[in-house]
């Protein structure tokens, strides 16, 4: 199991959404770091990110293997989620 740190900037980016699509983002997340189970991607050009997709939202995070930790860095609408 993995331990979530949400940053700033994605309680931010949460912030804005509607209360079921929170709801459905910090399920997708614990469920991952529970089981490891969720449609997740590395992300080309990006040495260190993932993405985990939640509907049409991009959840973006990296692993921290000391502790165990997966640090959410951003929530994205899939359209412009790729672009830095």
């Amino acid at each position: 199991m993995w331990r979530l740190h949400w940053s700033e900037d994605v309680l931010e980016d949460i912030s804005r959404l509607d209360r079921p699509t929170r709801k459905r983002i910090h399920q997708a997340m614990r469920r991952f770091s529970e089981t490891g189970h969720g449609d997740v991607r590395r992300i080309r050009g990006r040495e260190r990110e993932w993405a985990l997709r939640v509907g049409k939202w991009r959840v973006f995070f990296e692993y921290v293997h000391e502790g165990r930790i997966i640090r959410v860095l951003r929530v994205r609408p899939r359209g412009g989620a790729y672009k830095k």
